[in-house]
């Protein structure tokens, strides 16, 4: 059985556990200041950190108007230091050896994290080429990847290297299409968003006004949630269904409606993680149920809107819903996992398993092509007014409830970034307003935790090969 992931907050990259043990230290080899760069999925943040006697710390991010972050406990043992952050939900163990403090940075996901005396620099970015994206690919043996960035106005690039399926001979192209993942709940978010500036249903409707009828034993808890909260992951809902309940939902169905409301209604009926507004809970159920109400209000399936509201007016024709290709053609990438024995396996369209039971859809089961992937992304970035008014966009872009989760993007600084995975596939994308850029990369292989870094580094290297 497969789930859509949660996104990691911070970006993509895998951390490995620091080994060994520090030679013997003292808490004062840690006074003084510090300084490393934070690799995110959509950007490098370079960071200070200055550690005083008590102990006591401040962390500084240098590229966001190096702007003081106050650390909430600060505890050295040895050759160890723990700093927690709870105005960012972050936290960083490092551990001193060799003058640097060698850890890692968790915020929702975890990420490697160096810290060393001398200036704040980050490294100079690489830029994306199809030799370094096939150096990246035959570096974590995935059997494809592709990368794509646009500037605004400006040049664009694309690059596609490996098979489409192990054991056949295709290799992916340009215009290949990929499953997207979780990428696909900042399209459900747009879709509220479209529907709600048309007049047809409002950002303040409740679960309990429009699934009550359908679900009268929902708890209390949860009938005065609102879009709103739900988009944000800010509902108080658990993540997800059981999973023996998610089996008994089909792979693919003609019409999921009657699959969401009896999936919202299992969801509605759990206990909350916490309450709405302070608990951020990254939830698939939430959008299920995002999905079940605005197939309510408009008396649609949820695919049928987001093809006429999202992707007809945006012109991507190659969007659709789930596993992408014809089965027995090989004229798509196809997901993989490994086996028993660990070699990858191809899961292709028209077998038992390729993709999550088809009431997932709002929360994680469209693809497309990178072209139309930079479409939608432009019009996010450019906040394309022919599409959206500007009050919509910053309805979309910016968290309602704090923290760094907008609707369907996790903010990073300047830029928002989300990825995904059904576990035959992992994508991310981003979008800088500042710079006016897009990008996206994506692997048709499964092993999220090993696929964050290279997807992530071409994701980011993209981006640099069109500013």
């Amino acid at each position: 059985m497969m789930i859509t992931r949660r996104p990691l907050l911070m970006g993509a990259a895998a951390a490995g556990l620091m080994a060994g043990n520090a030679y013997a230290q003292t808490a004062s080899d840690f006074m003084g200041d510090w300084n490393g760069a934070l690799n995110m999925g959509s950007q490098t943040l370079r960071l200070r950190l200055v550690v005083s006697e008590g102990p006591t710390s401040t962390l500084y991010s240098v590229d966001q108007g190096n702007s003081a972050i106050p650390v909430g406990t600060t505890t050295i043992v040895g050759g160890r230091i723990t700093l927690d952050i709870p105005v960012i939900r972050a936290s960083f163990t490092g551990e001193l050896r060799d003058g640097r403090i060698e850890g890692q940075f968790t915020q929702g996901g975890t990420l490697p994290l160096v810290f060393q005396r001398g200036e704040a620099t980050a490294s100079a970015t690489a830029v994306l080429t199809e030799a370094r994206l096939e150096a990246l690919r035959a570096g974590i043996n995935t059997p494809a990847m592709a990368a794509a960035a646009t500037k605004s106005g400006g040049r664009s690039i694309a690059f596609a290297t490996g098979l489409r399926a192990v054991g056949h001979e295709q290799r992916v192209t340009t215009s290949d299409k990929w499953h997207l993942g979780s990428i696909t709940k900042s399209m459900t978010a747009t879709l509220v968003a479209r529907l709600a500036e048309a007049g047809r249903i409002s950002w303040t409707d409740t679960v309990g006004g429009v699934l009550g009828g359908a679900i009268p034993d929902m708890r209390a808890d949860y009938r005065d949630v609102t879009f709103r909260h739900l988009c944000s992951h800010r509902a108080g809902l658990q993540g997800n269904i059981e999973m023996s309940a998610l089996a008994a939902f089909p792979r693919e169905s003609a019409d999921a409606r009657a699959d969401r409301i009896r999936y919202a209604g299992l969801g509605l009926r759990q206990e909350p993680r916490g309450p709405k507004e302070t608990t951020f809970e990254y939830s698939n159920t939430g959008y299920v149920i995002v999905g079940a109400m605005l197939e309510t209000k408009m008396g649609a399936p949820w695919e049928a809107l987001v093809q006429e509201y999202v992707f007809n007016p945006l012109g991507m024709a190659s969007a659709g819903q789930g596993a992408p290709g014809t089965p027995g053609a090989w004229d798509q990438p196809c997901g993989h996992a490994p086996n028993a024995t660990g070699a990858m396996e191809p899961f292709p369209p028209g077998g038992g398993v390729n993709d999550n039971p088809a009431a997932l859809g709002p929360a994680g089961r469209v693809h497309a092509n990178f072209e139309d992937v930079q479409k939608y992304l432009l019009a996010h970035c450019e906040m394309r007014s022919g599409f959206l008014n500007r009050e919509s966009w910053q309805t979309l872009h910016t968290p309602p409830f704090g923290g760094p989760y907008a609707m369907g993007f996790s903010r990073q600084g300047n830029a928002l970034w989300h990825n995904g995975s059904n576990t035959l596939w992992y994508a991310e994308v981003m979008f800088d307003q500042s710079r006016g850029i897009v990008a996206a990369a994506a692997a048709n292989d499964g092993r999220a935790g090993d696929l964050r870094a290279p997807v992530g580094t071409a994701l980011i290297e993209a981006a640099q090969a069109v500013v």
